[in-house]
């Protein structure tokens, strides 16, 4: 069997493109910016995993209560009180910028700006997009991340999460 060396060659920058494109993402994932935007989708999308990228101040207050489940409960009762169902209050954010305001090796503050839309449908996105119905809403907010144990949570504060 004949080997070629263009294919060769091009399998061999193929690995190495993909190689660097990998630790490029790691390196990025742990970043102070990606956790306040991986906080933002979450915290927006009223989902629970929102838990994990707060810092233990910022998870549990002094009374020993979860604040992401209280804040989840809150929306639910804001909800019902409305006489909707919980998915309707979720919004997903789109245009998503982050500046870093002051940073060090402990602590960071990171000003989010996003708009956000009602997550409904995805089907809400289209009909409302030709309608007219969506409603965008301007997110401007300066979150503190901490460093803890090598990874960067979300300080306390962030966003309108009970304190």
């Amino acid at each position: 069997m004949k080997k070629n060396p263009r294919l060769i060659s091009l399998l061999a920058t193929l690995l190495i493109g993909l190689c660097l494109h990998a630790s490029y993402a790691l390196a990025e994932s742990n970043s102070p910016t990606q956790v306040v935007k991986d906080f933002a989708k979450a915290y927006y999308m009223l989902d629970p995993s929102m838990a994990d990228y707060l810092s233990q101040d910022a998870l549990i207050n002094e009374n020993e209560v979860d604040m992401v489940e209280l804040y989840l409960r809150l929306q639910e009762a804001d909800a019902y009180s409305r006489g909707y169902k919980t998915s309707y209050l979720q919004m997903k954010p789109i245009l998503m910028k982050t500046t870093v305001l002051s940073m060090d090796d402990s602590s960071a503050q990171i000003q989010i700006e996003a708009t956000t839309i009602r997550s409904i449908n995805p089907l809400y996105r289209i009909v409302g997009f030709v309608f007219g119905l969506l409603e965008e809403h301007e997110v401007q907010d300066t979150i503190a991340v901490v460093n803890e144990d090598g990874v960067w949570k979300i300080g306390p504060g962030a966003f309108n999460l009970p304190i």
